[in-house]
């Protein structure tokens, strides 16, 4: 009687052809096969401390030589990746069968991806950038911004904020949220008529 319920992973019969895999180490070579299977055990999120990894694979390999064999995978093979926390393979999601009750592979597929984004978003959001003299923005938080409010009414809310740190010594943990509470309505009141979010509003 077949079994129905088997997670697998697909390994590609062409993996022994593949030039990449042929300049690998035979250590390394057990090793990915290792992390793939890993992957699929741990939903694509892999463990990026080396010393607990080592032990997730069982190798026996030592500390270093498991650095050197997961560096030979991650040189030969590029959708082997990381974040700040896991390492992943994309698209990982092609390479299972398996798939949780009513959901499709399509939404799984958006599901992973959205964690990803997620990841790589925290990251951008830690790179601040310098407008004015005292506001720090990431890269997201301003277009943010620009998309919700536009590219002039951004700027004014920018240069208020500026003004109001420069002049009064404040700091925030965050002047993109500081623009969200306070200056965007003060700039509001200052002047109302000026203030339309939508550039067809009035446009028949």
């Amino acid at each position: 009687m077949a079994y129905k319920n088997i997670v697998f992973v697909k390994l590609e019969k062409r993996l022994l052809n593949d030039w990449r895999w042929c300049l690998m180490s035979d250590q390394a070579q057990l090793l990915y096969i290792k992390l793939i299977l890993l992957a699929a055990e741990t939903y694509n999120k892999i463990p990026k401390n080396d010393s607990i990894l080592k032990e997730a694979v069982r190798s026996r390999l030592e500390l270093d030589e498991f650095r050197i064999c997961l560096n030979e995978i991650r040189t030969n093979f590029p959708k082997f990746k990381c974040n700040k926390h896991f390492y992943y393979f994309d698209e990982f999601e092609n390479k299972t069968n398996y798939l949780p009750s009513k959901q499709s592979l399509s939404n799984r597929s958006a599901i992973a991806q959205t964690g990803v984004d997620k990841e790589k978003e925290e990251e951008e959001d830690k790179e601040k950038d310098i407008y004015g003299e005292y506001v720090s923005l990431s890269k997201s938080e301003y277009e943010k911004l620009i998309t919700k409010y536009g590219d002039g009414f951004t700027k004014k809310c920018i240069a208020k904020l500026d003004n109001y740190k420069g002049a009064n010594g404040k700091k925030y943990k965050s002047d993109y949220r500081a623009i969200l509470n306070w200056v965007v309505d003060g700039i509001k009141k200052d002047a109302p008529l000026s203030f339309n979010t939508n550039p067809l509003a009035g446009v028949k």
